[in-house]
């Protein structure tokens, strides 16, 4: 099941207290950042805005396509932000409800719809938000279209994950242009498509990140 909600209040990613975290992370084409360690709202205020769009997708991954049995069933969670600092777009992330009963692990999650952008990411920690695992690492690929994150001791159906996210320096957006593919550790995956900024606009005197040519060399993490 695919829902749109359209939302006209504060997005709710509550800001929280304590523990330091570090900045958000910029991410280049051909990067590979290890360490994603959260952050506040407090601690970064660009991160506060609206959601225009909520979605959530119900899934299931299957151990050798769909006539074999499910290893992993879930929701994905996508939140549209908008930021109330810049206007630009914070596209959001979340794995939540897995059934309990299967004994699935999400090793990453790669997401498409990033070429030309400058592109921020992390996750966030406030201690009042939902879930309890954001990804550890966070690796782009060459052309800069996909972001792969990666859970370091893998996500299990007994922990949703945090919210985590990519800024991007554009203030426009249209819906079910990108994709989603999420992995498990045994190799299974499926995909979804998901929101995606609009290709080539970005934000006048935004950063504008150069993509090289060549594919995504996904990195599995366990």
């Amino acid at each position: 099941m695919n829902t749109l909600h359209h939302i006209a209040v504060t997005a709710v990613l509550a800001v929280g207290t304590a523990a330091q975290a570090g900045a958000v992370v910029d991410l280049a084409p051909s990067q590979f950042h290890s360490g994603l360690s959260g952050i506040k709202n407090s601690e970064f205020s660009e991160l506060i805005g609206t959601a225009e769009s909520d979605k959530h997708i119900d899934f299931s991954i299957f151990d050798s396509g769909r006539g074999g049995s499910p290893l992993f069933e879930a929701t994905l969670m996508t939140r549209v932000v908008r930021s109330s600092m810049t206007g630009n777009l914070h596209f959001n992330y979340r794995i939540l409800d897995a059934n309990g009963e299967l004994d699935g692990r999400i090793s990453h999650i790669e997401v498409s719809g990033f070429e030309g952008f400058h592109t921020r990411v992390e996750f966030r920690n406030e201690l009042t938000s939902p879930g309890v695992e954001g990804p550890y690492t966070a690796e782009r690929g060459v052309l800069g279209d996909i972001i792969n994150f990666g859970f370091d001791t893998g996500l299990d159906t007994n922990a949703d994950s945090r919210y985590f996210f990519a800024m991007v320096n554009t203030d426009t957006f249209f819906e079910d242009s990108a994709v989603a593919t999420i992995y498990l550790e045994s190799g299974q995956s499926v995909s979804l498509m998901v929101d995606s900024a609009t290709a080539g606009v970005p934000t006048p005197g935004g950063l504008m990140l150069l993509s090289g040519a060549g594919l995504l060399a996904s990195r599995r993490r366990r």
